[in-house]
């Protein structure tokens, strides 16, 4: 069959050939070469982070340490010396086709800046304009100046009684405006990753993508819009914790937390009874540290809260639980 669909190929077919490389052709590719990747590291003495198994260690004899953090076949690393990291790359060439980028700029569609005071700033600027450009520019709807400033507007209330009532009727909506709506918020949920401001609207709108209706529809143009008029936002890791807005916030409030002693810091509040369909309660929390937001969630918590008190509890548990998983990363810093 293939012959006859390819003749230029014809020779090929019929017999076993030998494949000379293949890395993204296989679902399992990506699996097998973190193994591939994790058992040399462990025969050049690493070791594996228990809290986060993409995290590997190294300290040397003299007391050189390298760190390095690997997702798929994008590797980032640093290490206390240069002569340690001189070290680890001659003998990571010689084993794996390695392209060395220097110093780290971008990873993952995330662009990684350091400023002369060694402040650090993380975002996800030119993927939020692409975003805008696949699915606002292009979308079959009025265009608008005003300039917009709230991810959502305030008379926002999710629900599914706004549904379409057919998959017909949503494919309609989908062909007027123009928009993919699964593809955009799955593009959206991405992006929240450094854009803690839009987590909860991209959180509310996702409940939505099997069958979006129109009002469902206009919120997603105001937060595409919103992104427009505020596309380059991200977070920002202080050198000095206590130039940091968030040592302005502490003081504002009146809270006595010394960052320097205690630079991880969460939040957690919760909604109550806001989940029209069901009665839950939206829940969110924000893990500080050195001044910028390293975790955060939007979510709607199981239990019904019965109290705007229960429903706070609720949060803050899930708060804890992932502030405790942080501790626990941090402390292992501490030890290896």
């Amino acid at each position: 069959v293939y012959a006859e669909l390819f003749p230029e190929y014809k020779e090929y077919c019929g017999r076993p050939l030998r494949l000379i490389k293949s890395m993204y052709g296989m679902t399992l590719s990506g699996k097998y070469w973190f193994e591939e990747l994790r058992d040399y590291l462990f025969e050049e003495g690493f070791t594996q982070s228990k809290v986060a198994p993409c995290i590997f260690y190294k300290t040397f004899p003299n007391g050189d340490r390298i760190t390095l953090l690997d997702y798929v076949d994008d590797m980032l690393y640093y290490g206390s010396s240069e002569e340690c990291l001189k070290e680890f790359r001659q003998k990571l060439a010689s084993r794996f086709d390695l392209q060395e980028m220097g110093q780290v700029h971008w990873h993952l569609s995330t662009r990684i800046h350091q400023d002369k005071d060694y402040n650090v700033t993380m975002d996800q600027s030119r993927y939020c304009r692409s975003i805008v450009k696949r699915f606002l520019d292009t979308a079959g709807c009025k265009k608008s100046e005003k300039v917009y400033h709230t991810p959502l507007p305030t008379d926002f209330e999710a629900s599914t009684q706004d549904c379409s009532k057919t998959s017909e009727e949503a494919d309609t909506l989908q062909n007027e405006y123009n928009i993919d709506f699964a593809s955009c918020i799955g593009a959206l949920i991405y992006l929240s990753y450094t854009r803690p401001d839009i987590s909860f609207a991209v959180n509310k709108l996702a409940k939505f993508t099997k069958l979006p209706g129109e009002k469902h529809f206009g919120y997603l143009i105001h937060l595409l819009r919103y992104l427009r008029d505020n596309g380059s936002l991200g977070i920002k890791f202080y050198s000095n914790i206590l130039e940091s807005p968030l040592q302005g916030l502490l003081t504002t409030a009146k809270l006595e937390v010394d960052l320097k002693e205690n630079p991880l810091v969460t939040f957690s509040d919760s909604s109550w009874h806001d989940d029209v369909d069901h009665g839950r309660s939206t829940g969110g929390f924000l893990i500080f540290y050195q001044g910028g937001v390293i975790d955060h969630s939007s979510n709607l918590p199981e239990p019904i809260a019965l109290s705007s008190a229960e429903a706070e509890y609720n949060e803050a548990c899930l708060a804890c639980m992932a502030t405790a998983h942080i501790r626990m990363l941090l402390e292992e810093f501490k030890k290896v």
